[in-house]
């Protein structure tokens, strides 16, 4: 979906996206897809801009903009990283914690990051001397308790 001048039809693309997801009846549900197919709408409009050869689209022009080229490239931070780094700079880690309570206190933030998604950005911080972790033995368990450097 694009305009005659080139550039996409983002208030069509939403419409469709809400149309596709009008039957869903749960609202966290209909969020999550309603963001999966509004991605998806995104994504074929870019692609369809790309094989037009209109190389100017915003959504290319952002690619192009955030690609890492060189030495100089700047260093983007993932979605959960970048989360884990709010939770440490609100102080969170003061006290050593789980995995399980980052993941609560991720999602009573509003970011539903499954567990299995948490641990590689843990370990990543503790590489950068961002956090340290500990291993911990809870009943017949073993845990690492993470806390602040």
């Amino acid at each position: 979906m694009t305009k005659p001048n080139g550039l996409p039809d983002y208030a069509g693309i939403v419409a469709e996206a809400e149309k596709a997801v009008a039957a869903v009846k749960d609202p966290e549900l209909k969020l999550a897809a309603f963001g999966k197919v509004l991605d998806t709408l995104l994504a074929s409009t870019a692609e369809q801009a790309a094989d037009d050869g209109n190389d100017d689209s915003p959504v290319e022009n952002n690619k192009k903009a955030t690609q890492k080229t060189g030495k100089d490239k700047p260093q983007r931070v993932s979605g959960t990283i970048r989360y884990i780094t709010e939770l440490v700079d609100d102080s969170f880690f003061k006290t050593q914690r789980t995995i399980g309570a980052v993941k609560t206190e991720l999602g009573n933030r509003g970011h539903h990051i499954p567990l299995t998604n948490l641990s590689g950005p843990l370990q990543r911080l503790c590489q950068k001397k961002v956090l340290r972790r500990e291993k911990k033995t809870e009943g017949k368990k073993t845990v690492f308790a993470y806390s602040k450097w």
